[in-house]
């Protein structure tokens, strides 16, 4: 266990939890959007992905994903996933836009797009994210204090090979990791933003193709940025995400100079 790995762990989290967290807080003080719209993207990402594609897919994966044996087929998959999951997530948010909003008949403003996105982005990366995170970190302090060869020679052979190398993946964790999923949330955040404002512009300009847009442009984020990391490594494809997210950033503010006179 090194101590570098541990603080990394401790910095990462505290992005993961903080940073959305900021972001919300210093929009809501300078707009006073109500906060009904953070908990509306909230209860969407839950409803679905949290509670329901989420852990279909990771099954799907593992099921099938997990058993190709080819690149040529693992990138289909991929490809396939990435589909699904931004059909879907974009759905959510439309059917949010649909009948949540019309509960309060809030309506389809910038600032109220952007604090709906803000809680969609912000309960994927404290739930989900950090919450993984933790578990990992967790693992990597217990693992780094029980001697692992004692272990794993405790476990059948057939278990102790594919958990073995599962464990020992968990204690080599080096310290860019952590931060490296910090960064990717810091990174996730304007997608998350810019999408919901793409999927609005559906409703409110009653054109479909706003909605294609951001299926579009979410499917190609899910695409290019693992599939990078995969064929070229993680500097290259964090890079790619790092102008993706200047492009987010773009869009949510040529959509607010779009949309200044529905504020």
């Amino acid at each position: 266990m090194r101590a570098s790995t541990v603080i990394a762990f401790v910095i990462s989290l505290l992005i993961q939890v903080g940073y959305p967290l900021a972001v919300t807080l210093v929009f809501r003080r300078r707009t006073r959007v109500s906060w009904h719209l953070f908990g509306y993207g909230a209860a969407v990402f839950a409803a679905f992905q949290l509670f329901t594609w989420l852990p279909f897919s990771v099954y799907l994966d593992t099921v099938i994903g997990g058993r190709l044996d080819s690149e040529a087929l693992a990138f289909l998959w991929l490809v396939a996933m990435a589909l699904t999951t931004s059909l879907v997530e974009e759905g959510g948010r439309w059917v949010g836009y649909r009948y949540l909003f019309a509960r309060r008949a809030f309506p389809l403003t910038w600032r109220n797009g952007v604090m709906y996105g803000l809680g969609h982005g912000a309960l994927e990366t404290i739930i989900l994210i950090a919450g993984l995170t933790f578990i990992y970190f967790l693992a990597y302090i217990l693992l780094g204090r029980l001697d692992l060869d004692t272990l794993l020679a405790s476990m059948t052979p057939g278990d102790s090979q594919a958990v073995g190398e599962a464990l020992r993946a968990i204690v080599a964790t080096t310290w860019d990791q952590p931060l490296v999923v910090a960064l990717e949330r810091v990174l996730a955040l304007p997608h998350q933003v810019a999408w919901a404002l793409l999927v609005m512009q559906a409703r409110l300009w009653r054109q479909k193709r706003w909605f294609g847009y951001a299926v579009l442009y979410h499917f190609t984020v899910a695409v290019m940025v693992p599939g990078l990391a995969r064929l070229a490594g993680f500097a290259l494809a964090e890079a790619v995400n790092v102008v993706l997210a200047a492009f987010s950033l773009w869009i949510i503010l040529r959509l607010r100079d779009a949309l200044a006179t529905e504020e």
